[in-house]
């Protein structure tokens, strides 16, 4: 009688989880040519990126101040960087799905060149929504054991080194480059509008 409530939530856990999922297969983009790429890529600035997931700016925080001020600054910088994840895995899925378009309607039509850049602008796109995946789940469950056992240690950024944070900036960055030099096939002023929006 006792494990009835628990029942519940995890029944409750999985359609709502189910329900999410089917929305998500029903009104996704159907298909996203070049022309519905730049629109959708949210801008990342470069510097802050890097400032965030940084273990540096870290110890400086540590060193300036006190333990109270230091959990408050991390907590923040925490959200910051879940904030970063969530935009590069977004770019990243706008550049995967541009890949798909290209390789159902456009691969005949195109080099040996590009078709190279197109696979390895998809592999660098799945390889970023991954680390940006793992390393969100690390972030929130340092937020989530932040808040349930505040006698433990502030956890810290050099951890995410060992999870794949330098490794996400680094596929992100690849993406970005690869998705500029794809972009030629659609001509300079098509190049210039995508690396605009990838720079801003």
């Amino acid at each position: 009688m006792s494990a009835e409530p628990e029942v519940v939530i995890v029944a409750w856990t999985v359609i709502l989880l189910l329900a999410r999922l089917m929305y998500r297969c029903l009104s996704s983009f159907s298909c996203r040519s070049f022309n519905d790429v730049h629109p959708f890529l949210l801008p990342v600035e470069q510097e802050a990126l890097y400032g965030t997931f940084h273990p540096e700016a870290e110890e400086m925080f540590r060193k300036k101040l006190s333990p109270r001020e230091f959990r408050e600054v991390q907590w923040k910088r925490f959200h910051l960087a879940i904030h970063y994840c969530d935009m590069i895995s977004n770019n990243a899925s706008v550049l995967f799905a541009w890949t798909r378009y290209e390789r159902r309607v456009n691969w005949q039509a195109l080099d040996a060149e590009s078709r190279e850049t197109l696979v390895a602008l998809r592999e660098k796109s799945i390889q970023c929504r991954t680390a940006a995946f793992v390393i969100r789940l690390h972030l929130r469950w340092w937020l989530l054991r932040m808040q349930l056992f505040p006698f433990l240690a502030v956890p810290s950024f050099q951890r995410l080194l060992s999870a794949g944070s330098a490794d996400m900036i680094s596929f992100y960055d690849q993406a970005k480059s690869l998705a500029e030099s794809f972009s030629l096939v659609y001509g300079e002023g098509y190049h210039q509008k995508l690396a605009e929006a990838l720079q801003s």
